[in-house]
Parts: C-alpha cells; structure tokens; sequence
C-alpha cells in the first residue's frame, strides 16, 4: 500500500489522505312504525332494507411487503448479491469506488471494490468464511483480519435480528411502479478497506442503509451511508463512504470459499 500522500510499496496503492469528516347498520329486524289506535285489523309492519356491514380495511400493503421482507432476510441460508458504486469523503479529496461486489450466503460474507486515489486504482477484496476474515488489497497476498467478527460483517442484512431493526418509511413510486422504502443498519463496506498504509484502527462508528422493496418484500436497491474513523498517521479522523446499491439473484445459491 501507499501512504497517505506518499509513494507506492509492494505493489499497492496508497490513500491519499482521509479527512474529517431512514354497522352493523339497521339488522335485519323489521322496523314497525309507530302503533296508532288499535284496530282490528293487525297492521302489517313494513321492513326498511337492511344495509350491508361496512368492510373491514385491507392491512397495509407497505405492513405486507416490510414483514415479508423481515421473514426474507432473517431466513437461515438467505443467499443474494449485489453490486454498488459511490465514494469515501475525507477532508480534501473524495475517493471514488467502483466495480462493487457484495455476495452473501448465510453469514459467509464476499466483498470487492476498486478504489481510485489521486490517480492510482487499487481493486480490494475482503471475505468472511465460517468466522473467519480475510483481506487482499491488490496484488498483495491474502491477509488474516484479526479481531473482525460477526458484528463487523459487511453483509446487507447482519444488523437485522427483530422487528425494531427496520424502519418502514412509506410508499414510493418508480417507474409508475409502487414500492416500500425501508432504513435499516448496514455497512457494506468497512474502513479497512481503504488501501492506504498509513490508515490504522478502522471503524463503523454509525451505519443506514434505505432499501426499495417490492410487495413481496425483496430488495430492489439501495443508498447507504457508512460513517466510520481512523487513524491516518496517528491522528483520529473521520470517514464517510457514500453508496448506492442495487441487488440481484435474491434467493438465488451463491458459493463463498475462504481464500
């Protein structure tokens, strides 16, 4: 890698720099007029038409789509992948991503990216296979990331345990189609993945993540915003990576192999 601002060394780039930086109505009884005086003849009550009971309202179509779509992503073995683009922001420059890959089987986690620094890109692969992580930014061996667990995966849905964990916001239109817009935690790309030498001790510090969902609640796309800090040659800066995702072959098997 490069540092920040620096020259390359084996073969990988650096990052520049990083900066500071979702009624019953009437029953059908009959209805007698009021009794006159009594005659006879037995008056025959006329019968008002009963009206029908109001119809109860449907549920919420957005209520449908948000739980199937919490049944979809919590199911055991949910497969899917998607790709995405956007950039990092830092103080004085911008980071462009490119090229993103997310694919997911279960809890095995597969991710690339390619970053482009003042110039120079650098493609930047990160796997999680039964518990364990790897990285491999550019032509530089495989790397054990120590201390990344599950709750660093950078898979779409890892944040979603309960109910709570999404935010149903409203109805929108695409196309003159309807779909659901959901928030939910998710950082599909971790710090560490910036290829800059001189960046140390990444981390998520806060993460959303709005999907488009369709009435059967499967993802469609997305724009998330993952806000996270490092140290850049010592000193504590921010970290702000900007995305926007749009997800494919959705229950479809995808195979994950550690490297």
């Amino acid at each position: 890698m490069t540092t920040m601002g620096g020259e390359p060394r084996r073969g990988v780039i650096v990052a520049a720099i990083l900066g500071t930086v979702f009624v019953l109505a009437a029953c059908n009884s009959e209805q007698t007029p009021p009794t006159g005086p009594t005659s006879s003849a037995t008056a025959s009550a006329s019968a008002r038409p009963s009206a029908s009971p109001t119809p109860v309202p449907s549920r919420d179509p957005g209520q449908v789509a948000l739980t199937k779509f919490f049944a979809l992503v919590t199911a055991d073995g949910f497969d899917y992948q998607a790709t995405f683009s956007g950039e990092s922001r830092h103080t004085v420059n911008v980071v462009p991503i490119s090229k993103g890959l997310l694919q997911v089987s279960g809890k095995d986690v597969r991710v690339r990216a390619t970053f482009r620094i003042t110039g120079i890109t650098e493609t930047v692969e990160h796997r999680y296979v039964g518990g364990k992580a790897w990285i491999k930014y550019g032509p530089t061996a495989w790397a054990r990331l120590s201390g990344f667990g599950a709750a660093d995966s950078m898979a779409a849905f890892a944040a979603v345990h309960a109910p709570p964990d999404v935010a149903y916001l409203g109805p929108t239109k695409v196309g003159g189609k309807t779909f659901y817009s959901v928030r939910i935690a998710a950082a599909i790309v971790h710090p560490v993945m910036i290829p800059a030498a001189n960046l140390t001790e990444e981390s998520v510090t806060d993460s959303k993540m709005d999907v488009l969902i369709d009435a059967n609640g499967r993802p469609i796309s997305a724009t998330a915003t993952i806000t996270g800090r490092g140290r850049v040659s010592g000193q504590l800066q921010e970290i702000i990576i900007d995305l926007n995702v749009t997800f494919s072959k959705v229950g479809q098997p995808v195979t994950i192999a550690a490297p």
